[in-house]
């Protein structure tokens, strides 16, 4: 297992969130963190005799970065004295530079909004980007007080994706003896068939198997049907994904989701059911993309 967990620092309330969430995850894995704050700064700009805004000097950025950098590990030590942690400290964007941070790490923790963000459901640019630029998983959490407790809650859709969501699930289970409650959402059926009970019944029961057999064909693959000491419930619902995943996690302690589902062309943008449950889930969400190869 990676021994490190990379954490998106930049003086928010969202990131404090996410370092506490951090702290505690890694205490009890084991891993060690690594608190990284990036910066950058825009120059005075005279085009043709008209001057823009002023940035700070670069001084300035760098004697802020050290000062919360020192100040998020100050809350490590207070709240882990003898969990190992570094500062990382870089000019440029964020999102980027944890992006590349994630090249060898086990998980990247950042606020669903930072520092610069307008107060809206919006998912801020740099978590935005990062579910799409990482190389592990990326945990994002919002002003919301964390759970402790409850299982983890992970969408299952019989793609790779949904698969993969499933394998880093049982492991973030393994490691806070707790459970996993697999959700796999089928198609709402047609109106037309309304008229029909019988029929409705039939493909009702037909598609509800489709769901569960595409959980358990998920549960075979990550474990060859035994998942160890992790017990895994197998939930169908009717319904759209995101509405039905988040309907079954209110007493989940985390959220797990693949970056995209079915019907992928090429990787873009975040998947429209993961950035829903970004949005608006109130628990922390863990995106989860395929292995690296």
């Amino acid at each position: 297992m990676v021994d490190r967990i990379v954490v998106g620092i930049d003086g928010s309330q969202q990131s404090a969130n996410a370092l506490e969430w951090a702290v505690a995850r890694a205490s009890l894995g084991g891993e060690q963190l690594e608190l990284l704050h990036a910066y950058s700064f825009t120059p005075d700009p005279n085009f043709y005799g008209y001057h823009g805004p002023v940035s700070q000097p670069v001084d300035w950025h760098i004697e802020f970065s050290e000062h919360v950098l020192e100040a998020a590990a100050a809350r490590v030590r207070e709240l882990a004295p003898n969990l190992a942690c570094t500062l990382t400290s870089k000019l440029g964007h964020p999102a980027y530079m944890l992006a590349e941070a994630s090249e060898a790490a086990g998980a990247v923790v950042v606020g669903r909004r930072g520092l610069g963000s307008v107060a809206s459901t919006l998912l801020g640019s740099v978590s935005n980007r990062l579910t799409v630029h990482a190389k592990c998983p990326v945990v994002v959490l919002g002003e919301d007080e964390f759970p402790t407790t409850g299982p983890i809650v992970v969408g299952v859709d019989g793609s790779e994706f949904g698969t993969n969501a499933l394998r880093y699930a049982i492991t973030e289970a393994a490691v806070r003896n707790t459970s996993v409650r697999a959700v796999a959402a089928h198609d709402v059926l047609h109106p037309a068939f309304r008229d029909d009970p019988e029929l409705l019944a039939r493909m009702g029961a037909d598609v509800e198997a489709q769901a569960t057999a595409a959980i358990t064909r998920a549960l075979d693959e990550v474990t060859g049907t035994d998942p160890g000491s992790v017990s895994v419930d197998h939930v169908a619902v009717e319904g759209p994904a995101a509405e039905a995943i988040l309907g079954h996690a209110e007493d989940a302690q985390l959220i797990v989701v693949g970056t995209h589902g079915k019907g992928l062309v090429r990787r873009i943008l975040l998947g429209s059911v993961s950035r829903q449950i970004l949005n608006d889930a109130g628990q922390p969400v863990a995106v989860v993309d395929l292995p690296a190869t």
